[in-house]
C-alpha cells in the first residue's frame, strides 16, 4: 500500500514513551510534534499542556498493562484540548490495555475520544522469539495499520476500543502474573562483549542501571521496558528466561532518539 504522506502533516502533541522504537514510530508518523513522556516528567511542578488541535498518547502495553511511566504522568499532567486519543502498541495480545487506559483516563479526568492499539514486532523475548517475529511482521500490516489509525485521529474520528472475549480472558490471566519489582534480577552481561559504553543507562527510563567496575548493574526498580537488552550496541546484555537472543529496534527510530527520551542522566 502506497503510503499517504498527508498522514504526518498534522500539529497535534503526541506524548510518547518507547524502549525499542515501536511506540515512537506511531507517534511520529500520527503527528509533527512528539513529547518524551519521561521527559515530562522530570519537571518539577504542574504539567500543563494544550493545543487547540488535540493531544494524545502513544506508549507499548506490557503484560496487558499500562506502563508505570504513563500512569504516574497522567496522574500529574493537566491537558487542555479539543481532541484526546491514545494509541497501545503490542505483540501478540493486547489484554484489556485498552480497558484499562480508558479507565485510567476517568481516574485521572482525561476523557478520551479515541483509544485503539496496534500490533506491532513483539520485543518480548521471555515469551517469544524476537527474530521469528521480526521475520514474520509482513503479516501483521504494520505500515498499513499505522496509516488507518493516523488518518483516524486525522479525522477526529471517535471510537474507543473494547477488547474480545479472548483478549479480556488473556488480560485476566496477565493481571494475575506476578508483577514484582524483581524483574531485573534476571538480567547479566556478557564481560567480554561488553566494553562500558553506557548506553543501558542512558537508555533506562528509570534510571534503574548504573555503571559498577565498567559493567551495568540493575538497581532493583525496573518497569520491565527491556530498552537496556534490545539497544545494547554490542548485544552484550543477556536475561536468564530468554526465549531468543535477537536485539531489536523499530528501523524507523534510531539509538540516539531512545536516549534523547529516556535519559535521566543529562
Amino acid at each position: 500500500m502506497q503510503k499517504d504522506s498527508t498522514l504526518t502533516e498534522t500539529s497535534m502533541t503526541v506524548i510518547y514513551f518507547t524502549a525499542t522504537g515501536n511506540s515512537l514510530a506511531v507517534a511520529k508518523h500520527i503527528a509533527g510534534r512528539c513529547i518524551s513522556a519521561v521527559a515530562l516528567l522530570q519537571q518539577t511542578g504542574p504539567i500543563e499542556l494544550s493545543d487547540p488541535e488535540g493531544i494524545g498518547f502513544v506508549m507499548p502495553v506490557y503484560f496487558g498493562q499500562i506502563p508505570a511511566v504513563i500512569t504516574q504522568l497522567m496522574r500529574r499532567v493537566s491537558l487542555r484540548a479539543p481532541y484526546l486519543f491514545a494509541v497501545l502498541t503490542y505483540g501478540e495480545l493486547a489484554g484489556r490495555a485498552a480497558t484499562h487506559m480508558r479507565r485510567l483516563g476517568e481516574e485521572t479526568g482525561i476523557r478520551f475520544d479515541y483509544i485503539r492499539s496496534i500490533k506491532m514486532v513483539d520485543n518480548n523475548f521471555t515469551i517469544v522469539s524476537v527474530s521469528r517475529q521480526v521475520r514474520d511482521c509482513g503479516r501483521k500490516k504494520i505500515p498499513a495499520c499505522m496509516d488507518a489509525i493516523a488518518g483516524e485521529i486525522r479525522a477526529r474520528k471517535c471510537f474507543v476500543e473494547k477488547p474480545g472475549v479472548v483478549s479480556r480472558l488473556i488480560g485476566i490471566i496477565e493481571e494475575r502474573m506476578p508483577q514484582g519489582s524483581k524483574f531485573d534480577s534476571g538480567f547479566s552481561v556478557e564481560a567480554d562483549k561488553c566494553n562500558g559504553c553506557g548506553t543501558c543507562v542512558r537508555v533506562c527510563p528509570n534510571a534503574n542501571v548504573k555503571l559498577t567496575g565498567g559493567h551495568p548493574q540493575w538497581q532493583g526498580d525496573c518497569l520491565k521496558c527491556t530498552a537496556c537488552y534490545h539497544n545494547c550496541p554490542h548485544g552484550a546484555v543477556r536475561y536468564r528466561k530468554e526465549r531468543s537472543r535477537y536485539c531489536f529496534r523499530n528501523p524507523a527510530v534510531t539509538l540516539q532518539e531512545i536516549i534523547h527520551a529516556n535519559n535521566r542522566t543529562r
